[in-house]
């Protein structure tokens, strides 16, 4: 691997949570937030979209799609 000079970007938020791992998402941080979750138990966004039913929450990654490989997190 080497990096692309100028394809950084910069994401503004006030807060990020990190969703590491295989177990899925944590369940009371999104009944809190009052997150909607999918059948598998993933946090549910509109087709190709990264939105949840809260707005200014977003979901990206694993608690998304689901378990999936190294590879879709570098596409």
């Amino acid at each position: 691997m080497e990096e692309v000079p100028g394809s950084g970007k910069f994401f503004p938020g006030q807060l990020v949570f990190l969703a590491l791992g295989f177990l899925g998402p944590q369940n009371e941080v999104l009944q809190a937030l009052g997150v909607k979750q999918d059948a598998r138990s993933n946090i549910q966004t509109p087709p190709k979209k990264y939105s949840t039913n809260v707005e200014g929450v977003f979901a990206a990654g694993d608690c998304r799609r689901g378990q999936s490989l190294i590879v879709w997190g570098i596409k």
